[in-house]
């Protein structure tokens, strides 16, 4: 799990170090889960320190209107990344008492809503990607140890949700 969050820091800084240049870089999840071809530019970037050392936070959008909104609080050695491309997209990703614990998402179209959650538990993963508009989906991982949510969906007009409580460590779910 440190291996997952260290890739994710270092990805995070690398992004906020090159001017005018974009880099790609895989967001891995142990147990083979990954979210391919996320790309941190410098072009609208909003970084916020969440307050734990350790922990990073990025959200990256560019477009009209986006609105992303990160949180970490009581979780050492945690990431979120939001990457949104398009007009009126919206992501919260909230990280709290959580060690060890990372989430991705990213959007791509119009008028698309993301929500992620990790409270509880520690070395958790949610990565989610939506690609289309009018899309929305609702993640949360509530005392959880060691549980990997990937939730993927594309086209026009979808949404949907999970709740995982309790989950055993090493519990993997993806949904499309």
């Amino acid at each position: 799990m440190r291996s997952m969050v260290f890739i994710a820091t270092t990805a995070l800084m690398l992004g906020g170090t090159f001017a005018a240049q974009a880099q790609e870089f895989g967001f891995q999840v142990s147990n083979g889960l990954t979210l391919e071809q996320v790309v941190v530019t410098q072009e609208n970037i909003q970084s916020a320190s969440s307050g734990e050392a350790g922990s990073s936070t990025v959200i990256s959008q560019v477009g009209v209107n986006n609105r992303a909104s990160n949180s970490i609080t009581g979780s050492l050695n945690s990431a979120t990344l939001v990457q949104q491309r398009g007009v009126a997209n919206n992501a919260v990703a909230v990280i709290q008492n959580s060690p060890g614990s990372a989430i991705a998402q990213a959007q791509l179209g119009s008028g698309n809503y993301t929500a992620a959650a990790i409270i509880g538990g520690s070395e958790n993963g949610i990565a989610s990607v939506q690609i289309g508009n009018n899309l929305s989906n609702s993640v949360a991982l509530v005392d959880a140890v060691g549980t990997r949510v990937v939730y993927g969906q594309g086209g026009q007009g979808y949404s949907g949700g999970i709740v995982v409580r309790n989950a055993p460590r090493g519990t993997v779910i993806r949904l499309n």
